[in-house]
């Protein structure tokens, strides 16, 4: 009998954010939790500067958790906390935003 090794659905990708807002993580239900994210602003330029919307509201600039160029959020499951389950929304100052996401 042969086994295959089952693995874990990650998401390592970077994805564009413009002057408008976009749901950059779709929330997780209880049989798909979300593990751990990171949220990193690798945009090109010092002005493309992103903010990040935990909730049920749409991402407005510097309102929120505000990213400048390579910095980042992280979000993880540990004992007795369990990482934010909801929509994640963005939205960049300029229209060149680019977030790279890893996500499990």
């Amino acid at each position: 009998m042969i086994y295959k090794q089952l693995q874990e659905p990650t998401r390592n990708e970077q994805i564009a954010v413009s002057t408008t807002s976009k749901v950059v993580s779709e929330a997780r239900n209880q049989l798909n939790e979300r593990k751990v994210i990171v949220l990193r602003n690798t945009s090109d330029n010092d002005a493309d500067i992103i903010t990040i919307n935990l909730g049920f509201n749409e991402a407005t600039s510097n309102n929120g958790i505000v990213l400048k160029r390579n910095e980042a959020f992280t979000d993880s499951s540990e004992t007795g906390y369990k990482a934010y389950q909801g929509a994640i929304t963005g939205i960049c100052a300029t229209a060149n935003g680019k977030l790279s996401i890893f996500e499990r």
